[in-house]
């Protein structure tokens, strides 16, 4: 998408300051379970994860993260490693290395691995750290790099007699008696190289030594210092260095060998379930008991004591205290936030995906509490939707196991709350009990109206009445049953009501046929399966493949398609001529739509499968802002939006990604129905001030008048529209005001509404 020449809105002129009344702030949420490495600094443990970086305290286990939001480019960490000044190195899958300063707090970044077109696979397996040097281990070779300098030196990509075509990864790396040592796979060969140091050039293969360890089918993974010795970790043991031969530790023999980590009092190897101690003799002790399932050892380092801390494939960092326990940051249970919702409380929900789900997620502003079946009386984890429905509950629907209800202020899953053959709701022809569940819609009569995919009775359509009682109903296009009614990725909100309690939905059969959008025009009653209106591409529609409605506060309806959004903008007549519109800037140019929320000022935000969220005006006709991984410096995590949601009391926006969770706190409020008192801060107003003064207690498209102490109007000023407003300081003519007490006065639209305030202006 082209974004040149898009003007940005006053509504967000200010977003990039980032602390105007917690306007501009970015979070992210992420689940930090899954460890990839694990490095110790002093007292502090620093784990690399698949949400982001996380510092543990050894004394108390007090946590410390960080992700995009906080400096990291990227959150798919694959590995991390402690210099000899204390920063700490982290890569990525994408190839980015990090470099931060605990103790000052910032940033460096070396991009070139991951800017590199070149290469394709640029995953970061490791770090050695050996003096102002830095072997930096990864999918095509190894690096050198200088930490004085802050550059690369060469880069090792050909080993040995290896064959020159196929790619070669390495995952460790040491130096050990004047030579480089490197564990390297190629194919399905796996080796260790190593090359003289003193040689000038080790840049050609043939400068390169490959050794065998133990039988051809032994993978050496990694590389470890210990009392004098080096010692490697393999698919088959673990094995030492004597003089230019390997020989094993036969205790270890047929134990996978997944990480090591050298003591000054013991060389410690873990396998996915179990860890050992190795002492100087090569005595080998089991440490403990197995690792408590269903965890798995992924990296190993040792605490102050010299005793394993070992990082986790799900249960974060494990220590091990008579029992082995786990220490992780809270958060969610995964990082994949195909679905968000925000309820009436202003609890944020995810739905975690169809296929290998972690269930659903909750987040009360605090904490976040994760529904399982491991934790619950769910059927599944496959919970790929959520919705609120009537009464402030909400609704995840899974992928095969139906739906289950969270009333309003439940912390546990009740039983009889989970709902599919037992109300009447019938599966897929080939098993009627296997229920897809569709998004869940609720409407001003308190009918609860959802879908289930292609029922084996071609009722697909259920509703749940206020009296509790439940009827199902197939629908009927053209005089065939409806086989799906949502959108062509059901992940997305397809299924809505109007004001007028009409039923919309997206519609789509196996087979590609009979796309679009239908209305079945039914005002809150039980539908008698017609259809009123079935709007596809001939009727004006961007597109016939439906991934999202929504109705905004106007009830126009739009739609998210694969080719843009368009917008029904009368639903009682919709192919009125101008009865449809085809916003052109997301239309027809190749953007694919998987979302759109309404914010309380009735403005659209869309969120697409490669260009990130576009914010719009309430009528569709301009831009107001563009967040991207780029624009935004990675903290919308990822461009693939899946889903967006709005907490219009808080203005902050929610947006799902499958990487984690974004937010952005916004002017876009909830406004005041009356105005009761104005909150002005700072007060007093510094000037110059990079900030500007907020005015929060607005009513709904208030305007604000600066008047001096004597009632001379200074500044007119028209609000973004919601309870927020703001003033840069400045009179009519851009100049910063003088010294002295002003006057505040915010008014409605018709002016039937005033409030006023006073504020203390200070120029230095």
């Amino acid at each position: 998408m082209n974004t040149r020449g898009w003007s940005v809105g006053a509504l967000f002129m200010f977003a990039s300051l980032g602390t105007v009344a917690q306007v501009g702030i970015w979070k992210n949420y992420t689940s930090m379970k899954e460890v990839r490495g694990v490095a110790k600094a002093g007292n502090t443990f620093w784990a690399a994860t698949s949400g982001g970086l996380f510092a543990m305290q050894e004394v108390d286990k007090t946590f410390r993260r960080l992700t995009n939001a906080e400096g990291l480019l990227s959150i798919d960490l694959t590995a991390v490693a402690v210099d000899d000044k204390g920063d700490i190195w982290s890569g990525t899958s994408f190839g980015h290395v990090h470099v931060y300063s605990p103790s000052s707090g910032t940033w460096r970044y070396i991009t070139n691995i991951a800017e590199d077109d070149n290469e394709t696979n640029k995953r970061i397996n490791s770090f050695t750290m050996h003096g102002d040097t830095v072997l930096i281990c990864t999918d095509f070779g190894l690096s050198m790099f200088s930490i004085s300098g802050f550059q690369f030196g060469d880069t090792y990509r050909r080993f040995g007699n290896l064959p020159a075509n196929v790619r070669v990864t390495v995952s460790s790396a040491a130096i050990f008696n004047g030579r480089i040592w490197a564990t390297v796979a190629s194919g399905s060969t796996s080796r260790i190289a190593s090359a003289d140091l003193s040689d000038p050039n080790i840049l050609p293969a043939e400068a390169w030594t490959l050794h065998t360890v133990g039988s051809g089918a032994v993978m050496p993974k990694t590389l470890s210092l210990f009392n004098g010795k080096l010692y490697t970790g393999t698919s088959n043991g673990v094995f030492f260095l004597v003089d230019s031969t390997w020989d094993t530790i036969s205790v270890l023999g047929g134990i996978n060998i997944v990480a090591t980590a050298g003591s000054p009092s013991s060389l410690l190897v873990c396998s996915p379930t179990d860890v050992y101690s190795v002492d100087v003799q090569n005595g080998v002790t089991a440490y403990g008991t197995a690792l408590p399932t269903p965890y798995t050892a992924t990296s190993i380092t040792t605490n102050s004591v010299g005793d394993p801390i070992i990082g986790s494939s799900s249960g974060g960092l494990l220590d091990f205290l008579g029992n082995w326990l786990t220490y992780h940051p809270n958060g969610p249970n995964g990082n994949t936030f195909v679905s968000v919702a925000v309820d009436p409380d202003g609890n944020v929900w995810g739905a975690s995906g169809s296929a290998n789900g972690k269930g659903f997620y909750r987040f009360n502003g605090t904490e976040w509490r994760s529904f399982t079946r491991e934790n619950s009386p769910l059927p599944t984890n496959e919970y790929y939707r959520v919705s609120v429905g009537c009464n402030e509950s909400v609704w995840a629907s899974s992928w095969g196991s139906g739906f289950v209800e969270m009333l309003a202020g439940s912390d546990q899953v009740d039983p009889n709350r989970i709902f599919g053959t037992n109300v009447g709701i019938v599966g897929i022809p080939g098993d009627t009990n296997y229920i897809v569940a569709t998004t869940v819609a609720c409407d001003r009569v308190g009918n609860v109206w959802m879908s289930s995919q292609d029922a084996a009775n071609t009722r697909i359509l259920a509703v749940r009445r206020p009296d509790a009682t439940w009827l199902t109903f197939p629908v009927f296009l053209n005089g065939v049953p409806v086989k799906l009614l949502h959108g062509v990725t059901p992940n997305e909100r397809a299924l809505v009501v109007d004001e007028f309690d009409n039923i919309w939905a997206g519609v789509q059969d196996e087979d590609g046929t009979r796309k679009g959008v239908i209305s079945l025009g039914n005002r809150g009653t039980v539908p008698d399966s017609t259809i009123r209106y079935h709007i596809t591409e001939t009727d004006g529609l961007p597109g016939s493949d439906i991934r999202s409605i929504v109705v905004d506060r106007d009830n126009d309806i739009w739609v998210g398609t694969d080719r843009g959004v368009g917008i029904i903008l009368d639903t009682e007549n919709p192919r009125r001529p101008g009865g449809i519109a085809s916003y052109r800037p997301l239309s027809g140019g190749g953007v694919v739509v998987n979302t759109i929320a309404v914010d309380p000022l009735n403005q659209k935000w869309v969120g697409t499968t490669t260009e990130g969220a576009v914010l719009l005006s309430p009528d569709g006709t301009q831009v107001l802002a563009v967040y991207n991984v780029a624009s935004t410096g990675g903290k919308i995590i990822s461009n693939d939006i899946k889903s967006i949601a709005i907490d219009g009391k808080t203005g902050t926006v929610y947006f799902g990604t499958l990487f984690g969770l974004a937010s952005l706190t916004t002017t876009a409020i909830t406004p005041r129905t009356d105005f009761d008192k104005l909150v002005i801060a700072p007060n007093p107003f510094i000037l110059p001030s990079s900030t500007p003064l907020t005015v929060d207690g607005l009513v709904e498209n208030s305007s604000i008048k600066i008047l001096s102490i004597d009632g001379r109007v200074i500044r007119d000023i028209r609000t973004p529209g919601g309870r927020i407003g703001f003033w840069d300081g400045k009179d009519q003519d851009g100049i910063d005001v003088s010294s002295g007490v002003y006057i505040v006065a915010a008014y409605s639209e018709d002016g039937s509404k005033v409030a006023t305030g006073k504020v203390a202006v200070i120029r230095r």
